[in-house]
């Protein structure tokens, strides 16, 4: 099973539209039998007539436009009015929305058809908080705006978040993220350290223990907290370690979970127990 459908969130506040169009085709059913591609040619013929009628009425709004603004030429200031109005919406929880509005009056400081769309939505999406992003005009002066904001499911270093997909969202945005699990690396391995955080996840999610904290070294050895419990694995033999670690768990800390410190498990054979009250360090505790 992979751990990343465990973390993945679909957001259900997405506001989205489709047109269908559907053609009904009428069969005969009469005795006297038909050339095979006769429904075809129809059809082929009906899609023909259907293009050059709608580009004829394009034509007809086209030229009926032209003259009305040819004889009454106050009519293209009427048209184009002034944007007065930036509705932001979508499934948001970090945001700031007035903030945002504010990064964008720049833009709608703009008449109806001067409003550029497109550097619009550029700059939103420069924004690393912000997923996806609509925008649209609504005549006469309203600039509609729709955003699928990030997920985020841990801390990245000390100052930025990190989604399920491994991407960084720059800064907290003001937010309290410390119930979120920290995670660290160097520059370029985001994705291995959170795929590392996934499974160790849903190895220990059984067994009760949550991990709050997995940390690549620059000399590539790996660390991870459980409950506030250290655990250091190092670089090798990971997997081997780790089932190391849940015999060693189950087998005698589980009982007395509450006294441990921290666990060091880059032994050959054993794991070197920490206690929080004596300090106490007892090595080869879970040997075999």
């Amino acid at each position: 099973m992979d751990a990343r459908r465990d973390f993945r969130q679909e957001d259900s506040d997405r506001v989205s539209g489709a047109e269908r169009h559907c053609e009904t085709i009428e069969h005969d059913h009469s005795r006297h039998s038909r050339p095979k591609n006769t429904s075809r040619t129809k059809r082929a013929s009906s899609r023909g007539w259907r293009r050059i009628f709608l580009a004829l009425k394009g034509m007809l709004i086209g030229v009926m436009l032209g003259g009305m603004l040819w004889f009454f030429p106050g009519a293209w200031d009427w048209l184009d009015r002034p944007i007065t109005k930036v509705r932001v919406g979508g499934a948001i929880q970090y945001l700031d929305l007035d903030r945002l509005k504010e990064t964008l009056m720049p833009f709608v400081h703009k008449t109806f058809f001067s409003v550029n769309l497109g550097a619009m939505q550029e700059h939103l999406q420069q924004d690393s908080w912000i997923g996806s992003v609509d925008v649209r005009k609504i005549w006469p002066g309203i600039v509609e705006i729709v955003l699928a904001e990030q997920v985020p499911i841990a801390r990245w270093q000390k100052t930025d978040m990190i989604n399920a997909d491994s991407e960084i969202l720059r800064s907290w945005l003001g937010h309290d993220f410390s119930d979120m699990p920290a995670l660290g690396g160097p520059e370029g391995l985001e994705q291995e350290v959170m795929q590392q955080y996934l499974t160790l996840s849903h190895q220990l999610r059984p067994q009760g223990l949550k991990v709050t904290k997995v940390i690549l070294s620059r000399t590539g050895s790996w660390s991870f907290a459980v409950d506030g419990v250290r655990v250091e694995l190092g670089g090798d033999e990971l997997i081997e370690r780790m089932q190391r670690f849940a015999r060693l768990y189950t087998g005698s800390l589980k009982k007395q979970w509450s006294k441990v410190k921290s666990i060091d498990l880059r032994y050959r054979d054993g794991a070197a127990v920490e206690w929080i009250k004596s300090g106490d360090r007892v090595a080869g505790a879970g040997n075999g």
